[in-house]
């Protein structure tokens, strides 16, 4: 039976590709419990959908609050898609107005998608204890999350880790998909980006491939960015991209190789890995994120 202590929260990862929905109570009912998966269409059609969803789940048991973990770049203070994301149709796609025409005022949380990764992370996954996490993802797009003690950063806007830019390598002439900066790290380094440089999906090519040789040089050159700007005590790397076979491993020998002792730690050298890690919590970081973004909302909510 739900209790006012638990209440059943909403939880939206709103990908570029497909949005992932869940509802529990606590993390590990979001983890296990049933999901709806939708490709990520235009915002009338998409949201339509997913509301119908949480209100078949809420027919039986009232819910509390909803978070939402989603693709940006996004305004925090309209719960919005912002203008310039290369999702044209989701430009200014309001959030909290398609959840509260359907369920009225509940408390809503709204981070970016690599935030919460990095928060649910941090909670329950491969960064707890850690005062300084990063979460990196490489997939469609390249994102990335900062926490400082549990805090997402947010400053002017949010992070963008995928759009900074790094030393091109010899011999490499390719344009480059990002649509605004053309050849940072998003353009050449992401899911997109693999596959139209070999001209073929990602997936289909074989971890010997030489692909995987640059992608490695262009990830660890990102890592030693991340490392020597911000310092923090552990990096996850996420996305579909990440799961090829010994990619992981090439970033790790690569970012200690450029890093040259720099920085006297133990953890960018001979334990490496153990600094540079997958997700503790599998490709459930960004729904589980949501899932606590919704959480903290209503507690916020429950001390105003």
């Amino acid at each position: 039976m739900q209790t006012a202590e638990h209440p059943l929260v909403g939880a939206i990862e709103a990908g570029g590709t497909k949005i992932i929905c869940s509802v529990g109570r606590d993390w590990k009912e979001i983890r296990d419990g049933p999901k709806f998966v939708i490709p990520t269409k235009s915002p009338r059609e998409t949201m339509s959908k997913i509301l119908d969803w949480f209100e078949l789940c809420g027919r039986e048991q009232r819910l509390g609050a909803f978070g939402v973990a989603s693709f940006g770049p996004i305004d925090f203070a309209t719960m919005t898609i912002a203008s310039t994301t290369p999702k044209v149709a989701w430009r200014g796609a309001s959030w909290r107005k398609a959840i509260e025409a359907t369920f009225g005022h509940l408390p809503i949380g709204f981070d970016t998608d690599t935030n919460a990764s990095a928060l649910a992370e941090w909670r329950w996954g491969a960064a707890v204890g850690r005062s300084v996490v990063v979460y990196v993802t490489v997939g469609t797009g390249i994102g990335g999350g900062l926490l400082v003690e549990g805090s997402p950063v947010h400053g002017l806007l949010h992070p963008e880790f995928g759009h900074m830019f790094v030393p091109r390598q010899a011999g490499d002439r390719f344009a480059g998909t990002c649509p605004v900066h053309g050849d940072c790290l998003e353009g050449l380094a992401s899911g997109p980006a693999v596959a139209k440089r070999w001209n073929r999906p990602s997936a289909r090519l074989p971890s010997s491939h030489r692909a995987w040789e640059l992608e490695s040089e262009y990830l660890a050159l990102a890592m030693v960015n991340i490392i020597t700007t911000i310092s923090p005590e552990v990096i996850v790397l996420g996305g579909g991209v990440m799961s090829v076979a010994g990619l992981l491993d090439k970033v790790r020998v690569k970012t200690v190789h450029l890093l040259a002792g720099y920085i006297p730690k133990d953890e960018l050298g001979a334990r490496i890995e153990d600094y540079l890690v997958v997700p503790g919590l599998g490709g459930a970081s960004g729904v589980i994120g949501a899932f606590s973004l919704g959480l903290k909302a209503l507690h916020e909510k429950a001390k105003s």
